[in-house]
């Protein structure tokens, strides 16, 4: 597997799915949990949907939004490692966040490597190609074109406007959303183990699952991360491989 970074840290810690959206307790145990990864030396990554909705424009940035993406620029003048893997309710981070919040934002996915262990993080949200509802949703959510033009409006129409839309979509396409596709899941991380990878990460489906598997004498091991915002649990590589759920701060 190729690999897009060395990460020089003793371990690392990973989020998914914070889905903040106000300036409340879970957003500052996310700072917190910033703060700690920071003092730790460890490498943050953060696999999309940190907020409900993330726009890579300056103007389209929401009120309760402005104080964590400023607490996050100032840990990382700090030394805070921090990466990002967009996922679907992040749009177009990578030009405007890219070598200032973070040290990398992928559009889709991140090879690393820790200590000895490839790793693969990803979102998750296209993983279940039979849902082809979400990924028609998602080619037009995603169109730059659209983008660029919204950017342009003021964001008195654009913010409240995309968070009632936003409302709208959560009860929407119930048969996928209601069923963890575990089938699914694992046949994309045998796919991405036989490419190399030691560790596949993914977010999205709010669920927090562990397998374990081995293959010529190598561990292998692929998680999904729950809903941070649930119950505020990440997921901690350690140096040698070890791979853990834990609740944060610690």
């Amino acid at each position: 597997m190729r690999i897009d970074i060395d990460i020089p840290c003793r371990h690392a810690i990973v989020v998914a799915d914070a889905h903040l959206n106000a300036d409340d307790e879970h957003t500052r145990a996310f700072l917190g949990l910033a703060e700690q990864a920071l003092s730790e030396k460890s490498a943050l990554f953060l696999i999309g949907d940190i907020f409900d909705l993330w726009f890579g424009a300056v103007g389209l940035t929401f009120r309760f939004q402005r104080p964590v993406i400023e607490r996050l620029r100032a840990l990382r003048r700090e030394g805070l490692m921090a990466f990002y893997i967009e996922g679907n309710r992040d749009f177009f981070l990578k030009r405007p966040y890219e070598g200032d919040l973070f040290e990398t934002v992928a559009e889709d996915s991140l090879r690393v490597r820790i200590g000895d262990r490839s790793v693969f993080l990803s979102h998750g949200d296209t993983v279940n190609r039979a849902d082809r509802a979400y990924r028609f949703w998602k080619a037009i959510s995603k169109n730059r074109m659209a983008f660029g033009l919204a950017s342009l409006l003021p964001s008195s129409i654009v913010l409240p406007l995309a968070d009632r839309v936003e409302k709208r979509l959560k009860p929407t396409n119930p048969r996928f959303k209601g069923r963890f596709p575990e089938t699914e899941i694992a046949a994309f991380a045998d796919h991405t183990f036989d490419q190399g990878a030691d560790i596949v990460l993914l977010g999205h489906f709010h669920t927090e699952f562990i397998r374990r598997t081995e293959s010529a004498g190598r561990p292998r091991t692929l998680a999904v991360l729950p809903c941070w915002k649930e119950n505020h649990r990440c997921l901690v590589i350690e140096e040698n491989g070890k791979v853990s759920f834990d609740v944060a701060p610690r």
